[in-house]
């Protein structure tokens, strides 16, 4: 038997010591189907059946894209990755249907960059939240429609460990989330001290639910909250239309409400400031139709620059300030 030279037998060592890399993600696009199975590659000639298996599937950065209608949530799923989730023009459902879980979970690093764009996301009356956002630097949510979450939101936006979080919502509907007592269609709030998250709603309607849109900043101490209301309605929930709320040692929430209307809330507030760190401004937005108008608590500044349309409500209120436009 011929021997092997020393040189073959250390680099035949060498390579037998070497780790074996787990398989890696081989899509910069894949594609999800309602004929599709996840045993597939999840491209567009073998989709996959689930988003869950086609992020397994998409490399970071990638997209994901929907070639029929179809529910593709798999009781729902987590996005670790910038991704980008487009069904545009699909009607693509994501359903859970488990009590008290959660559709869409966000938990991703702090440069990443997470896309959900023309998705259906309901959670069929059970208790539930629809999206959760929780780490990402950005996440854009586009298009969509979440609904008939019980007991829970549509929306929670809460950064659990990292220092800063956007959220861009736009051209969406968020409707029939929350049941008496808590829950709605939108929450921003804060986990961790000194912590700043920032909220842009373009044209997007939040109707039919418990509260409506919510700044909670009365579970850590630090940080800032600072929301963006623009072109959007809250409309027709059970609590307060828009809201923010807050104590002296939390975080500041700093509101624009902007060519918005609030109206048609059943108790509560069309708009309220609460606490001594809360500051809502409002300008050219109507508040009609609720059972208190405008509202101010606990040191809460609701500021007004003097070219809204507050009106038949049964108590309209008053600002606590006036601001004039620079």
């Amino acid at each position: 038997m011929p021997k092997l030279s020393l040189p073959l037998v250390l680099a035949a060592t060498l390579i037998l010591a070497l780790p074996i890399a787990p398989a890696q993600a081989q899509n910069n696009r894949s594609w999800v189907a309602n004929f599709g199975s996840d045993g597939n590659l999840c491209t567009e000639a073998s989709p996959c059946a689930t988003f869950g298996r086609a992020l397994m599937q998409t490399n970071a950065t990638g997209e994901i894209n929907c070639l029929t209608q179809g529910d593709f949530g798999g009781g729902g799923f987590e996005i670790t990755q910038s991704v980008t989730i487009d069904c545009e023009g699909v009607q693509a459902r994501v359903v859970d249907p488990s009590p008290a879980g959660t559709a869409i979970t966000i938990i991703a690093s702090t440069s990443d960059v997470v896309v959900l764009r023309g998705l259906d996301i309901s959670g069929n009356g059970v208790d539930g939240t629809g999206i959760s956002v929780g780490e990402a630097a950005a996440v854009h949510i586009e298009k969509c429609a979440i609904h008939d979450f019980g007991f829970g939101w549509g929306i929670v936006s809460g950064p659990i460990s990292i220092a800063h979080l956007e959220l861009f919502v736009s051209d969406s509907v968020i409707e029939n989330n929350g049941s008496t007592g808590d829950g709605g269609g939108i929450l921003v709030e804060l986990a961790q001290p000194d912590t700043i998250t920032k909220l842009l709603l373009n044209r997007v309607e939040v109707r039919n639910n418990f509260f409506g849109i919510k700044a909670d900043g009365t579970k850590t101490t630090g940080g800032v909250i600072n929301m963006t209301v623009r072109d959007s309605v809250s409309a027709g929930n059970k609590a307060n239309g828009i809201v923010g709320t807050g104590t002296a040692s939390g975080p500041a929430i700093l509101m624009m409400v902007d060519h918005s209307t609030s109206s048609h809330n059943a108790a509560g507030f069309g708009v309220i400031a609460d606490g001594p760190k809360t500051e809502i401004l409002l300008t050219n937005s109507t508040v009609s139709g609720n059972i208190n108008g405008l509202g101010a608590s606990n040191g809460g500044a609701l500021i007004s620059y003097q070219n809204n349309n507050v009106a038949l409500n049964s108590t309209d209120g008053n600002p606590t300030g006036v601001r004039s436009f620079k």
